[in-house]
């Protein structure tokens, strides 16, 4: 592919300075950076690196107002290179078509424009929206509903009675559906257990990474709001509420009944107990944890297990820092002294 610069700024709302005739055929990191290459940077400090690479252009901040190289200013240098990287490198095409190796149910509805690839199987029922792509070895249960541009990638499950939205992308090895984890004692010794007979509803623009898990609600449903983004990894139990554009990090794992507000952020390994509600715009810190029936309000940063706001923690962890040298050095602690 061979665009201007003066096509590049158009694409993502930038201003040129320098030669906006000059093409470019590729965008990089500054590492990878070589001849007829576009590269970004975030920050002025980075400029000298950039103007000393091979590359032809570069993608700056706006504060940034000359260089030796020519230039494309833009407000979000990460989010213009975002937005050019689907252009340079689109996701992959698939024909339209059913792979007389899939296994498809007459009472299935497949819309227009859908690939459905060798082994997998779509059930009584199920309906898939146009030009959605099922993987290979992907299964689709049935009465479940899929949206239209939604891929599921191969081997991915999406279980009885569940709605997936347009747009989504579902990777391989997830499992949407399963059952949630209930059960009662009998006295005996033995559990019971409770039927899962809810839903998954997930709407749309939303991608769930691989060997995510997410469960079906007991008896309503468990929701996955607009524009959501879930890594790998990740469980989300039945009945819980992930609010939208919320992101969910890598083995994340999320009790039942938990709701989650908009615009949250859960880094690496956070755990959530049963019955929390987390409010809008939450960060909270790999490895922190919250017990069962907590309420944080909106807009805060969260850190340590159990989680408490980012100053708190840090006094805390200062002040057990302190202790531990003076443990090592044979001192007394004294709780009362400053």
């Amino acid at each position: 592919m061979e665009i201007t610069l003066k096509e590049v700024a158009e694409k993502i709302g930038g201003e040129v300075i320098g030669d906006s005739s000059i093409t470019v055929r590729s965008i990089s990191g500054l590492e990878r950076a070589g001849e007829e290459t576009l590269v970004w940077i975030e920050k002025r400090r980075l400029l000298p690196a950039a103007e000393a690479s091979g590359a032809a252009a570069i993608i700056v901040p706006a504060e940034v107002e000359t260089s030796s190289k020519p230039l494309v200013r833009v407000k979000n240098p990460r989010l213009a290179f975002a937005l050019l990287a689907g252009i340079f490198f689109p996701p992959r095409s698939f024909e339209p078509g059913i792979s007389p190796d899939a296994t498809v149910s007459p009472a299935a509805r497949i819309g227009e424009g859908v690939s459905i690839q060798p082994r997998a199987v779509i059930e009584d029922g199920a309906i898939i929206g146009d030009r959605s792509v099922i993987g290979a070895g992907a299964f689709v249960g049935r009465g479940t509903r899929i949206g239209a541009d939604t891929r599921l990638f191969p081997q991915a499950v999406i279980n009885d009675n569940c709605v997936i939205g347009e747009r989504c992308l579902i990777h391989s090895g997830a499992v949407i559906g399963g059952d949630g984890f209930g059960y009662v004692a009998d006295g005996e010794g033995r559990n019971v257990k409770i039927p899962q007979v809810g839903r998954v509803v997930v709407e749309d623009d939303v991608e769930i990474g691989c060997n995510t898990t997410i469960d079906r609600g007991t008896f309503g449903d468990t929701l996955i709001r607009r524009g959501v983004k879930i890594d790998n990894l990740v469980q989300i139990a039945h009945n819980d509420l992930i609010g939208e554009n919320t992101v969910l990090c890598a083995q994340v794992g999320i009790s039942g009944s938990v709701k989650i507000g908009r615009n949250v952020i859960l880094a690496g390994q956070v755990g959530i107990a049963d019955h929390v509600e987390i409010g809008d715009r939450v960060m909270m810190a790999g490895k922190s944890g919250l017990a069962a029936k907590k309420k944080v309000g909106p807009d805060q940063i969260l850190l340590g297990a159990p989680a408490r706001p980012l100053r708190e923690a840090k006094k805390l962890h200062a002040w057990e820092s302190r202790i531990a040298k003076k443990l090592m050095a044979g001192e007394d602690v004294d709780s009362g002294s400053q």
